[in-house]
C-alpha cells in the first residue's frame, strides 16, 4: 500500500478543458460550440428539476484566456482543492484536442494550482445526439507512444506537475484498450530513461489493467463505479430511454447507500491501493435530453454526504494506510452537472462549497 506522506490528504478535482471553440468542435457541432452551448441550452423537464444552471460567479469564460483561467485556479485554492485532473485528449498520430488550456497552465509562471492529466483515451462520437458514429477513433503505435512522451515530458518538468512519492501521476481511462497497454510501457520505460522515475499511473476500478511492470493505483470512478451493480438501476436505464421518454432519476439516499457499500468493498481489498472519488452531483440531462442520468439531490448536500461517509468508512474499518489524495468529480463539468463552482438556478444562489475542504481528514 501508498504510505501517506503529508499531513493533509490531498484533493484533486477533475478539470474540463472544452469551454473555448476549437477548429473540431465548429466542424462537427456548430461554430463556436463549447460546453456552453450544452449547458445553455437546458430545460426543465419535470417540475422539480434543478435546470438551467447559471454560473453565478465567473460567468460563461473562456479558456483561453489565462487572466481567467487564472481566476478559477486561484477560487480553487480558497476552496481548498490542491489540484486540477486535466482531461487530456491524445487520440493518435500525434493529434489531440482541447490541449490549450493546460499549455496555457503550464506557460503562465502565476497560476499557483497544481495539475496532472487524466487521459481519456476513448473514442469521440456524436453519443449526445443518439449517434455513435466516430469522429474521431483512439490509435496506438510505437512511434505514437514516444510522440506521446515528448509531449507529456515538458509537463512532467513543471514544479506544479502532481508527483505522487516523487513519481508524475497520470491517470488512463482505458488501459485494456487493445494497443494501450504497450503504449503505456514505451512511455514508462522513456520516463525512467529521461527523470530517473517511472510513472505513477493510475486506473479506473471499472477498468483497471494488471501489469507488474506498470507502477499503479485503483481510482473511483462515479457514478458508474458505484450504480453498475444495482440491477434495478439498469432496468431504469431502459425502460425510461426506450419507453417512456425521459430522464431516469435516482434518489439520492440510493445512491449514497451504494456509494457507501462500494467504499467499503475497497477499502477491504488489500490487493490493489484504492484512491476514492467523490463525485459533485450529476444531471447529464443538458447533454442527452430526456435520455439523460439524474441523481436527485442539490450539489452541496450530495458532496457534504460522501465526505462524511468517507470520514466514517475510514474509521470505522481501521484502515492504517489512508490514500495520499481523493479525487471529486468535478470542479466545472457544467453539462453533467458536476461542479464545484457557484451556481444559480431561477434566482437561488447555491455555492457547492461552503467554507474549504482543506481540512477534510
Amino acid at each position: 500500500m501508498i504510505k501517506l506522506d503529508e499531513k493533509r490528504i490531498r484533493k484533486f478535482a477533475y478539470f474540463l478543458p472544452q469551454f473555448y471553440p476549437t477548429p473540431e468542435n465548429d466542424k462537427y457541432w456548430g461554430k463556436g460550440f463549447t460546453e456552453w452551448t450544452n449547458v445553455k441550452s437546458a430545460t426543465k423537464l419535470f417540475k422539480t428539476h434543478r435546470q438551467p444552471i447559471i454560473p453565478a460567479k465567473f460567468g460563461y469564460y473562456n479558456l483561453l484566456e489565462s487572466k481567467k483561467l487564472n481566476e478559477l485556479c486561484n477560487f480553487s485554492i480558497e476552496k481548498g482543492i490542491n489540484g486540477f485532473g486535466y482531461w487530456h485528449y491524445w487520440f493518435g498520430n500525434g493529434y489531440q484536442t482541447l490541449e490549450k488550456v493546460p499549455e496555457i497552465h503550464l506557460n503562465t509562471k502565476q497560476i499557483k494550482q497544481n495539475y496532472f492529466f487524466s487521459w481519456a483515451n476513448l473514442n469521440w462520437t456524436k453519443s449526445w445526439v443518439g449517434n455513435d458514429s466516430i469522429i474521431f477513433k483512439q490509435q496506438y503505435s510505437e512511434i505514437d507512444a514516444k510522440l506521446h512522451f515528448e509531449y507529456l515530458s515538458q509537463f512532467i518538468q513543471d514544479e506544479r506537475y502532481v508527483k505522487i512519492n516523487g513519481k508524475p501521476l497520470i491517470q488512463v481511462l482505458k488501459p485494456n484498450d487493445p494497443g494501450c497497454e504497450k503504449h503505456l510501457m514505451i512511455v514508462d520505460d522513456l520516463m525512467y530513461k529521461s527523470f530517473g522515475v517511472n510513472v505513477q499511473w493510475m486506473f479506473p476500478s471499472n477498468n483497471y489493467l494488471i501489469n507488474n511492470r506498470l507502477n499503479f493505483i485503483v481510482s473511483g470512478y462515479p457514478p458508474g463505479e458505484v450504480l453498475k451493480h444495482d440491477f434495478i438501476h439498469k432496468l431504469r436505464i431502459k425502460l425510461n430511454s426506450k419507453i417512456f421518454n425521459k430522464p431516469t432519476i435516482i434518489k439520492s439516499e440510493k445512491y449514497l447507500t451504494l456509494f457507501e457499500k462500494n467504499l467499503k468493498s475497497w477499502v477491504r481489498n488489500n490487493k490493489v491501493s484504492y484512491v476514492p472519488c467523490l463525485l459533485s452531483g450529476w444531471d447529464n440531462t443538458p447533454r442527452y435530453g430526456k435520455k439523460g442520468f439524474i441523481i436527485d439531490a442539490k450539489i452541496h448536500d450530495i458532496l457534504s454526504n460522501q465526505i462524511e461517509i468517507l470520514k466514517r468508512v475510514y474509521k470505522d474499518e481501521h484502515i492504517l494506510n489512508s490514500p495520499q489524495f481523493i479525487l471529486i468529480k468535478a470542479f466545472n463539468e457544467w453539462a453533467e452537472g458536476n461542479i464545484i463552482e457557484p451556481y444559480c438556478i431561477s434566482d437561488q444562489y447555491f455555492e457547492p462549497v461552503n467554507g474549504s475542504l482543506e481540512n477534510l481528514f
